[in-house]
């Protein structure tokens, strides 16, 4: 896992709905930071950029960016750590990025398709209030963008609810923002394809003959099975090509329920699946380090509000709820190879009581990781 640096390119349960902090990612570069309206399908041409030879480091964007040496061939194809390498000196080379999320695109904000560099073909599910940008969230700057000056957000309610502190109830005891049942599109107990709920029976990065028989990290179908139904799905998707000499991604998100407190530990256990389809991996990437996925009942729900008034949800409608904090999940790929990302996010079991994802800072990287991973920020 330890990367030596070669060298480094110069420069290289039926709420109020409200429409306050969601952008639809069809909308205008006018439209207002925080509004919410219109159906969600953000389609991005896939304009086959061209991409630098892995020997020169050079990026398609004509520039060149980090380089990193990885070590020689082992001959089996395979550099030290696993890499994808077919030379003896195999160097991985990271292009450069400038952010481009000044507009509302959901995609551009998270630090793709921007211009000069590799363009992704990129859809959404879901209605178009489910799905926005933002350029911050509560107090104490925690949730501040991670790239560029915003984020996407996706959830299975309403993005415009999440400005919306609630101070009150309703007479069932459920807060009156961020419980909305979109009525929108409710998958049961199959998750569109690509993704699967079910297990692998094996290591899938021991054993390539497991790819596309399930879920290779094997972290949904335990808590998927509890509630066995998943509502108002909405997802982010994209496909590219990987850069010919690069062998991982990395991004950055961040889950927040308000399932929590009354329905932790129970099958009301909404869930953000981080999908990726490609040679080296078929499954869920973001998970804990206890094999859970991210969800209500997994790790890394560090801000718990109860009672607390923590600042992180002011004026929110995560006051007397709970989240995560930043996370970054990396995961391997092949150079050159085709593939597929997902980032999903349901309800669980009902189709109230929602849950978000904050995603931001796609980054291509040179981490020669087997397993995908999850770590908190710092």
């Amino acid at each position: 896992m330890i990367l030596a640096l070669g060298c480094a390119a110069d420069d290289g349960r039926g709420g109020a709905a409200s429409a306050e902090a969601g952008i639809n990612p069809t909308q205008g570069a006018g439209a207002d930071d925080d509004a919410a309206t219109g159906e969600g399908t953000a389609a991005a041409a896939d304009s086959g950029a061209t991409t630098g030879e892995g020997s020169t480091g050079v990026d398609p964007g004509g520039g060149s960016g980090p380089k990193f040496d990885l070590g020689g061939d082992t001959g089996d194809g395979l550099g030290e750590g696993g890499t994808a390498c077919e030379t003896e000196e195999c160097t991985c080379t990271i292009p450069d990025h400038v952010p481009c999320d000044a507009g509302n695109d959901l995609f551009q904000a998270i630090g793709l398709n921007c211009p000069g560099e590799p363009q992704v073909t990129a859809t959404t599910t879901g209605p178009g209030g489910a799905m926005g940008v933002r350029t911050s969230f509560g107090g104490n700057n925690t949730f501040d963008p991670r790239e560029g000056s915003r984020y996407a957000v996706i959830g299975s309610g309403l993005v415009g609810d999440l400005g919306s502190e609630t101070p009150f109830f309703d007479s069932n005891g459920f807060p009156t923002y961020c419980n909305d049942d979109l009525g929108a599109y409710d998958p049961g107990a199959n998750l569109p394809a690509p993704l699967r709920t079910n297990d692998v029976a094996g290591d899938c990065t021991n054993n390539l003959a497991l790819l596309g028989t399930g879920d290779c990290s094997n972290t949904i179908n335990g808590q998927f099975s509890q509630g066995g139904s998943a509502n108002d799905y909405v997802e982010m998707r994209f496909e590219l090509d990987v850069p010919p000499d690069v062998i991982s991604f990395s991004y950055d998100f961040a889950f927040f329920s308000v399932e929590y407190p009354d329905y932790y530990g129970s099958q009301f256990n909404d869930m953000y699946v981080g999908w990726l389809e490609s040679e080296l991996w078929t499954g869920n990437i973001s998970f804990d380090a206890a094999g859970n996925p991210i969800s209500l009942n997994a790790g890394f729900l560090d801000f718990r509000d109860d009672g607390a008034n923590l600042a992180e949800f002011d004026n929110t409608c995560m006051k007397q709820h709970a989240g995560t904090n930043w996370l970054t999940t990396t995961a391997g790929v092949a150079p050159s190879e085709h593939i597929t990302v997902v980032f999903a996010i349901f309800d669980l079991s009902d189709s109230i009581l929602d849950s978000y994802a904050f995603i931001d800072n796609f980054q291509w990287g040179c981490d020669p990781t087997g397993m995908p991973s999850t770590e908190p920020e710092g």
